[in-house]
C-alpha cells in the first residue's frame, strides 16, 4: 500500500511539474529524449502510464530526486524516488541504465 501511495504521490508531483510546461497535460506527448538509453523491455511491456512515468523521471530528474521514497528501497541503496527509475546517469544527465524498481 505504501508503494502505491508513494507512486501516486510521485505521479501527481510530476504531473504538476509537467503542467507548468504546457497548457494541457493531456496534450503532452511524452517522448524519450534521444540522449537517454532506450527504455528496456520491462518498461515497454508495462502500461502506458508506467512508460510515461519513466520518461517523466528522465525529463525532470531534479524534481524526482527531491521526492523521498518510503517503500523500503533505501536498503537497496536508493536515496530518492529517482533511484527507483534510473540506475545510472552519464554526461548531460543522460540515463545510461534504467532501474526496474519503478514498475513494482
Amino acid at each position: 500500500m505504501k508503494r502505491m501511495t508513494t507512486f501516486f504521490f510521485l505521479f501527481i508531483l510530476l504531473a504538476i511539474a509537467a503542467a507548468g510546461c504546457s497548457s494541457k497535460l493531456d496534450d503532452q506527448s511524452w517522448k524519450l529524449d534521444k540522449k537517454h538509453t532506450p527504455l528496456p523491455d520491462f518498461v515497454l511491456n508495462s502500461s502506458e502510464k508506467v512508460q510515461e512515468t519513466y520518461i517523466m523521471a528522465s525529463t525532470y530528474p531534479e524534481v524526482v530526486a527531491q521526492v523521498p521514497c518510503y517503500c523500503g528501497c533505501v536498503a537497496d541503496g536508493h536515496k530518492s524516488n529517482l533511484d527507483c527509475f534510473v540506475k545510472s546517469v552519464g554526461e548531460n544527465n543522460a540515463v545510461q541504465e534504467w532501474d526496474s524498481h519503478g514498475i513494482s
